[in-house]
């Protein structure tokens, strides 16, 4: 497949805009998730809630790593 240097730099602009949006979700997620914690009225429901938010916060890591490896890409 042919591709033109500008539809190379605007792929990489979307693919880069697109793993910036997913991180803030993530992040937007896990302090959701952090917050139903706090106001949950029983310990399992409690703890349900932080598990969740551990897992957001591994999905925010590990995109973070990815999107600061694209930018270092060029």
């Amino acid at each position: 497949m042919y591709l033109k240097k500008g539809m190379v730099i605007n792929m990489k602009a979307s693919l880069l805009k697109a793993m910036e949006l997913a991180v803030n979700a993530e992040a937007q997620a896990r302090d959701r998730y952090k917050e139903l914690a706090k106001q949950a009225e029983d310990q399992e429901t409690r703890l349900l809630f932080e598990q969740i938010a551990r897992e957001e916060d591994m999905h925010l890591k590990k995109l973070s790593e990815r999107l600061k490896a694209l930018k270092m890409m060029g």
